[in-house]
């Protein structure tokens, strides 16, 4: 099964978040976001992996995040 990951980021609804050019995440999962000079990252509940959130996509990101975190 292939998708592209428009397709999968609509298929999901507002759960999930387009945050670089090749990488969705679910949002629910994220644990924090932190903003250096150089780059942007997302630690994950339970994982010690991080994520890297492109320029483009990190004003949204942030904005959704306030958003479900008011509701």
């Amino acid at each position: 099964m292939k998708y592209k990951l428009y397709e999968l980021e609509n298929l999901f609804g507002g759960q999930f978040m387009r945050v670089s050019k090749s990488t969705i995440l679910n949002l629910d999962q994220i644990y924090a976001l932190t903003k250096s000079i150089s780059n942007c990252q997302i630690q994950f509940h339970h994982s010690y992996k991080t994520v890297y959130v492109s320029r483009r996509y990190y004003r949204e990101l942030k904005d959704k995040l306030n958003e479900r975190r008011t509701y």
